[in-house]
């Protein structure tokens, strides 16, 4: 993993080597950033990099917090008719960017718009087709790509007399091998990050299940959810069985369950993809990675995996110029280049989000030297990808989210039955997209 301090130093080295222009005569391009970490530093080295490969345009990355303020922050510049140029945005907010017609400019006219040409089909296809209208216009530029995956403890699997090399496919391999891990003594069998993510989001697309009306939502307004099906129910009502005795264990709905894997408590953890660097840096024992366990009985042949993780959208105003809009296309296409997307990946866990890119780190052998790296790829492009994996895009869907967490949260501790969680989420959840569809139509 590349530190800051080689990456500032290599762009000082660059700048020092560039023709002294004074920064009052660029283009000021500015950029807002929702990660932190090695990402958040690689993004700004990115954009200092940029900044020293030409002499027209200045732009500014800055990190103004995590993706749900950063977007209430960005949407009130936009009414104050000064937002940035270009905003990063999380997966979960696709649908309430796509809404905001007025407010963003699609990516696939502002290279029209600044004269260079594009081709979405560079982007991996899950992403472009995520990010992507059905006329093939992409609406917003793929950056940190990730989805969800199984990591497992090696030794906790030997330990359990499970085949370290082997790890379960399915979902009754899995119930059978928690079962053989908590026999062995291992305080929990498994558990999961961001369950709505994961159990509904990610379980749906691999099994080819809608999640609602309207191709999940993305043929337009007026969608109606319909999660509450028997895929749905037959995985909570595992889950809250398989709690009973440890073989799974909740460990709350964002990214905290994490530890209860890194420590050593749980032997199993379905994650992000993007959390391979800390898991590798922390866990101080050998693990694998997987594809995400599917049901044999209900698909044959599991669909791709949805993507994570957040793409960049570009903002309009008022009197934004023809050569601000350049300025913004030339970034853009720096950032999809194969060299920063293989940099970017290599120093922070996620997909490359090109084609290109994930083919340049498998010829020089990345994958090779890295086992497991490539599984959320080609989990993510596996088949080919039916209307019910490509994705969703429903408006308040954070919110949405969250009645999920509530709702299951209460069949996971026995006070109702998975049927009836499903029931109400899907009932709140249409409520908030009615309510959505009024601001949105007004």
């Amino acid at each position: 993993m590349l530190s800051r301090r080689v990456l500032l130093g290599t762009t000082l080295a660059a700048l020092m080597a560039a023709p002294t222009v004074h920064a009052q005569t660029r283009t000021p391009i500015e950029m807002w950033i929702g990660v932190t970490g090695p990402a958040q530093d690689l993004l700004i080295a990115f954009g200092d990099e940029f900044n020293a490969s030409q002499d027209k345009y200045q732009v500014t990355v800055s990190f103004k917090g995590q993706y749900p303020e950063q977007r209430a922050a960005a949407i009130a510049a936009f009414r104050a008719g000064n937002p940035p140029h270009i905003m990063q945005m999380f997966d979960a907010g696709t649908g309430d960017m796509f809404a905001a017609r007025d407010a963003v400019i699609p990516v696939s006219e502002v290279y029209a718009r600044a004269g260079l040409s594009f081709d979405p089909s560079i982007f991996l296809a899950p992403a472009a087709g995520y990010y992507g209208a059905a006329d093939g216009t992409l609406f917003s530029q793929p950056l940190n790509v990730s989805t969800a995956v199984m990591f497992y403890n090696k030794a906790a699997f030997e330990k359990a007399g499970l085949n370290p090399d082997a790890p379960p496919a399915t979902w009754p391999e899995l119930i059978e091998a928690t079962g053989k891990l908590v026999a062995a003594g291992q305080p929990c069998g498994m558990t999961s990050t961001w369950i709505s993510w994961i159990m509904l989001e990610q379980m749906s697309a691999i099994h080819d299940t809608p999640i609602g009306t309207l191709n999940n939502g993305r043929d337009g307004l007026g969608a109606e959810l319909t999660f509450d099906n028997p895929l749905q129910a037959r995985i909570v009502s595992t889950l809250a069985e398989m709690q009973k005795d440890k073989r799974f264990d909740y460990g709350g709905r964002s990214n905290d369950a994490a530890a209860k894997f890194i420590s050593g408590e749980c032997a199993i953890l379905l994650q992000s993809s993007g959390g391979h660097a800390s898991i590798a840096r922390d866990l101080g024992a050998p693990f694998g990675v997987a594809p995400l366990p599917y049901w044999p009985d209900l698909i044959a042949e599991p669909k791709n995996s949805i993507i994570g993780g957040a793409s960049l959208w570009v903002f309009n105003a008022p009197g934004r110029t023809d050569d601000e809009i350049k300025g913004v296309a030339e970034f853009l296409s720096y950032l999809s280049s194969t060299d920063v997307l293989t940099r970017f990946a290599k120093g922070t866990g996620f997909l490359p989000a090109t084609n290109a890119a994930f083919a340049a780190m498998t010829a020089e052998g990345f994958f090779a030297a890295n086992p497991g790296r490539d599984v959320p790829v080609l989990q993510l492009t596996r088949g080919t990808p039916s209307d019910n994996s490509k994705g969703y895009r429903f408006g308040r869907w954070t919110e949405i989210r969250d009645f999920y967490h509530e709702e299951v949260e209460k069949a996971l501790q026995g006070a109702q039955t998975a049927e009836q969680a499903l029931k109400n989420a899907v009932a709140r959840g249409n409520e908030a997209l009615r309510a959505f569809e009024r601001t949105a139509t007004n």
